[in-house]
This record gives C-alpha cells, sequence and structure tokens, in this order.
C-alpha cells in the first residue's frame, strides 16, 4: 500500500502546525491522522463516483480491540483521504474495503503515542460535561467567522481565546454568505473552500480547543434541496468524513426557526451522523429561542438557547435533563456582564458571539468568569434559590456563587458550616475577602453601588477534601417534577380569555397570581405553543408574566388548534404548568 504524506499547507500566515499527520508517521491520541489514498486513471468501476458513492471503507482496531469504521473522502487530484483520531496510545490495526482492487482487503499497523489530551467530550451528571479520561470539562466557547477572518489575524485570535479561557471555538462549516462557495456549479465540494476551512479547524484543534460545528446556514440551506437524499447524504458523509475525527460538537443549523421543514431536515441529519459519526460525538442545533423544542425527537445531546431573558434558561432547567448552552450577543460591557453571568447562575454554559468579543471590556469579563469557575466545582453547581438581592448557583453544603445584577443587600441562607465568602468584582476580577463566617443567614451589601458584584461562599477545606474523595459527581443531580394540578398552582391565566385566538393580529397574554406569599413573590414564566397535529412541534411565543405573542407565521392557520402551555418556576425553583387549548379563528 502506499501512502501520501499530507501536506495541508495553510493559505496566508496559518502555521504549518495545523498540518494533518500521516498516521505512519508521529499519530497521536485525540489528534487526527491521515491515510491518503492514489487513485489511478480507470481502478473505479464505471458507475462509482469517489463523491456520490462509497468508495473506501477502513476499519480501525485499538490495542484494547475496539473499532471503528471511517469512510474515505475525495480530497482532489485524484486521491481520497481517510482522517481519523486514535483514541489510545499503542498499536492500532486497520483494513481496508474498497471496489479498487489494489487497496481491496489491504491490512497495516502505526503506532500512537499519548498527546497528553484529555479526550473527546461528552454529557455526563445529567447536564454537565467530561472527557474522555472522567475528569470535569467548562464549555465556554467563542464564536468566529470562519472564513472572514483574514489568515494572518487568525493565529492572534486564537492565542488571545486561549488566554481568555476559552475551551471551544465555534463556527459554520457550509455558508452560502462569503465569497467563496461550499459547492461548485454542480453540486460537488469545493475544494479550495474546504481546504481554506481545514486550515482554520486544525489551528483551533492544534490548540486543544473543542470545535462547536454548525454543521450550515440559512443561506446554505436555501441554496440547496436538502430533502434531496440524493444531494443530502453524500454532502454530509463528506462533512463527516472531513471533520468528524476532530473534537466536536455538532449544531445542526445556525437558526433552525428560520428554516422551513427544519424539524425533519435535521431528523434527517441525525440519521446521517448515527451512521457516519463513529466516534458519536454530541449533537443538538442552534436556535432563535431554544432547541427544547425539539426534545421529543430523541436525537440531541444538549440545549441551546439564545434569548437575551434569563427566564427561559432559568425555567427550561427545571423541566429538562440536558446540558444547555446559552449564546451570548450582547456587546456593551454592562449588558454583556449581565447575561453570561445571569446565564451562568442558571447553571447554563456558554457561547459567546465574535462582535462581542471585539470589545475589550467583554473580554476581560471572560476572563474573570472563567477564572471564577475554574476554582469551583463547576460540573455539579446547580441553581440556587435560597438567596434574596442575587440569582445564585450552588452546590448544597459546599459552595454557592450569588450574582447582584443590581447593587444592594445580598443575603444567602446556608447549612450551617464554617464558609469563606468574598466578593469578586466582574469588571476587573479583584477580589475582596470577607471575614470567615459560620453562621446560617450571610448577608452583606455590595462593595459599593456602581457597579454589579459576585459573592462567591465556599469552603475551602471541604473543597480540597472533596477532590481526594470523589472521582466526579459528590451527590445525584436534582430532578423534579412539575406541578400539573390547578388547585395547587398560585397563578392562572388571566389573557388570553375565552376559547379563540385571532390569526391575524398578535394576541396580549398575562397571568394572575392568586396566591400571594413568599413563594410567589418572585416568578418566571415561559409561554409555548403548539398546532395540534402540526409539523413544527413547540415554539417559544412569550416570555414573562404579560406580553404580546410572537406567533410564527406556519401558525397562522385559521381553524387549526393550538395547545398552548405555560410553564413557570417560583422563588423556590418549584416548577408549574398549565394547558390550555385555542381554536384559531380569522
Amino acid at each position: 500500500m502506499r501512502f501520501l504524506a499530507t501536506a495541508l499547507l495553510l493559505s496566508g500566515a496559518i502555521n504549518a502546525s495545523a498540518a494533518v499527520t500521516a498516521c505512519s508517521d508521529g499519530a497521536k491520541t485525540f489528534l487526527p491522522c491521515e491515510l491518503t489514498f492514489d487513485v489511478r486513471e480507470g481502478e473505479l468501476p464505471k458507475d462509482i463516483d469517489p463523491y456520490l458513492n462509497e468508495t473506501m471503507r477502513v476499519e480501525f482496531r485499538s490495542p484494547s480491540h475496539s473499532t471503528r469504521l471511517i469512510r474515505a473522502f475525495p480530497g482532489g487530484n485524484h486521491i481520497l483521504r481517510v482522517r481519523f483520531s486514535p483514541t489510545e496510545s499503542g498499536t492500532w490495526t486497520y483494513h481496508v474495503t474498497s471496489p479498487i482492487k489494489r487497496y481491496d482487503d489491504q491490512e497495516a499497523t502505526f503506532q500512537v503515542t499519548d498527546s497528553g489530551l484529555p479526550g473527546f467530550i461528552a454529557v455526563a451528571n445529567v447536564r454537565h460535561w467530561w472527557t474522555t479520561n472522567k475528569q470535569p470539562h467548562l464549555w465556554l466557547s467563542a464564536q468566529a467567522p470562519l472564513l472572514a477572518i483574514d489568515p494572518s489575524a487568525f493565529e492572534g485570535w486564537l492565542d488571545q481565546r486561549k488566554h481568555d479561557g476559552f475551551t471551544h471555538v465555534g463556527g459554520i462549516l457550509l455558508s452560502g454568505r462569503g465569497p467563496m462557495m461550499p459547492l461548485t456549479a454542480d453540486g460537488r465540494p469545493n475544494e479550495a473552500y474546504f481546504s481554506a476551512l481545514d486550515d482554520r479547524l486544525l489551528a483551533i484543534a492544534a490548540r486543544g480547543f473543542v470545535l462547536d460545528l454548525i454543521i450550515a446556514d440559512t443561506s446554505f440551506v436555501h441554496s440547496i434541496d436538502l430533502a434531496d437524499w440524493t444531494k443530502r447524504d453524500p454532502l454530509l458523509r463528506y462533512v463527516i468524513a472531513r471533520y468528524g475525527a476532530l473534537n466536536v460538537a455538532w449544531q445542526g443549523f445556525e437558526h433552525f426557526e428560520e428554516i422551513d421543514n427544519a424539524r425533519t431536515l435535521l431528523n434527517d441529519i441525525a440519521e446521517s451522523l448515527d451512521k457516519y459519526d463513529m466516534f458519536r460525538h454530541p449533537r443538538s442545533t442552534g436556535a432563535r429561542d431554544t432547541s427544547s423544542s425539539l426534545l421529543r425527537d430523541n436525537w440531541m445531546d444538549y440545549l441551546i438557547e439564545s434569548s437575551p431573558h434569563p427566564a427561559l434558561g432559568a425555567v427550561e432547567h427545571q423541566f429538562t435533563e440536558k446540558p444547555e448552552i446559552h449564546c451570548v450577543n450582547a456587546t456593551a460591557p454592562d449588558d454583556f456582564r449581565h447575561e453570561i453571568w445571569n446565564a451562568t447562575t442558571n447553571a447554563e454554559y456558554l457561547s459567546i458571539s465574535y462582535e462581542a468579543l471585539q470589545n475589550p471590556a467583554n473580554a476581560k469579563a471572560v476572563q474573570v468568569l472563567a477564572k471564577v469557575m475554574a476554582d469551583t466545582r463547576h460540573w455539579e453547581l446547580e441553581p440556587y434559590f435560597d438567596v434574596d438581592g442575587a440569582r445564585a448557583v450552588g452546590l448544597n453544603e459546599v459552595e454557592y456563587l450569588a450574582y447582584a445584577e443590581t447593587p444592594g443587600i445580598v443575603e444567602v441562607q446556608l447549612p450551617k458550616h464554617k464558609y469563606n465568602p468574598f466578593w469578586v468584582n466582574t469588571i476587573t476580577g479583584e477580589e475582596i475577602p470577607l471575614k470567615d463566617y459560620r453562621g446560617e443567614v450571610l448577608s452583606q451589601p455590595t462593595p459599593d453601588k456602581s457597579q454589579d458584584w459576585l459573592l462567591s461562599v465556599p469552603r475551602e477545606g471541604h473543597k480540597e477534601m472533596m477532590l481526594r474523595s470523589y472521582r466526579f459527581e459528590s451527590e445525584d443531580p436534582p430532578i423534579q417534577e412539575p406541578e400539573l394540578d390547578t388547585a395547587k398552582t398560585p397563578f392562572e391565566i388571566a389573557a388570553p380569555s375565552g376559547e379563540t385566538l385571532p390569526t391575524s393580529v398578535s394576541a396580549p397574554y398575562s397571568i394572575k397570581l392568586t396566591r400571594a406569599n413568599r413563594a410567589s413573590r418572585s416568578m418566571q414564566y415561559v409561554w409555548w405553543g403548539e398546532i395540534v397535529a402540526g409539523p413544527d412541534g413547540p415554539r417559544v411565543l412569550g416570555i414573562g408574566p404579560k406580553g404580546t405573542f410572537r406567533m410564527p407565521e406556519s401558525f397562522r392557520k385559521p381553524g387549526t388548534i393550538l395547545n398552548l402551555r405555560l410553564l413557570a418556576i417560583n422563588a423556590n425553583g418549584k416548577a408549574y404548568q398549565l394547558d390550555h387549548v385555542y381554536q384559531l379563528r380569522q
């Protein structure tokens, strides 16, 4: 068998460390290596197209005898490439199956050394993350317009994100917005486009980042009929073969709500990932509001939400059992800090827009957050509700983080132990120590009234002991069942009243509290709607106690039935659900 050294020379100034190593020449764990096969004229049967058909499969067998079947992809100039990341050090064996007789049934070995990387990410502890080596992973993602950044500036941008504390870099694989298109006029991969994309993605991977890869943006989806299997299947097979060996978190569409028939298409993409992604990377889809409406289709490993209203993430956390990523779009420094810390106290992970990171103040705020979270058991933190004057997250009897968006008095009720509290300046990262505390109600004014502050309340000695005593989780994650009994629900739907809703105007909505008490003093609401037997599934119609429904155009069909579902949590985090059915009228 003949191997060709793969030299993906990076366009512009991307350095050569991003090139893929030949598997026979220094392969390392959790980094991609390649087998490269030349194809001579006439070797492929005439009815087999190297892009439209599966032209080669390679089964890789590890030293511990686990196997992974990887497909080849055409690499231009009559070359087939097989990209693979070994997950163990030692001697690997691979076996080739191909209609090219020169390669069919060939077998060989190669050596793999340990890279020191922790491995691929996966869901752990219901709503959190770990890596292959069973160590906790803090998801903190920076988004980038991959092909829009000048190559000479990209290296520096990546290095700065590493300095900031980011662990992920995200971007779009198939985009119709740039000067280069992913596909040629005859619908085949544009090698120049994918070579340029390789440059960026391999440079990201070389620095140890996880890649959050949106498979397609709206402009690309509108340019191709993905419902056509003959177009969709070879394209997804190609993309997965080219990038599935990286440490990837798949994200189907940029905003699935903007795409007709998105639910069906995402199910089709999930089937392709089942078939072609042998590393079983986690998957979700980008969303204008939230991807949780697609949970019933049973293909998502994590959720993505993009609402500027923290109530959406707060409520969803109590009704779902998946990790949730919050996409931060605020760019003004005050708004940015409020958004990242409110999402964090919802126990969400963060994905930061490229535009937000153009402001150095926002990059500094991320550095502060990354440092704070690195000193916590972030993989066990859950929303904590025994607090006034702040939103909080904590691990019971271990540590608590209380975020005061509005300066004032912060009061945290605590199990009686010795704590080592301190304030964190969310702008500068400066820490202001407080006296050790042994009581049950810690009450402190923010250091000043000019900005937001974070109160950290850890038991440092206990945390050190836990690192020696617990490999990963110290207690089962909380899962709650929502209250469905209207007699025990402290609110009711005041509007819309009656049994019908107009389709010509956006209807107002509101709730009426029926039981005012300490628990109902602070309620958070999310309004969902779904057309009964409709193809779209549920969509967010409103957030908060009152407002005007934002009704999708596909819902505006007179005569159809709308199932309205109101989800809420009270000040103690207890979850409630109310349902009502309306007929839509002209």
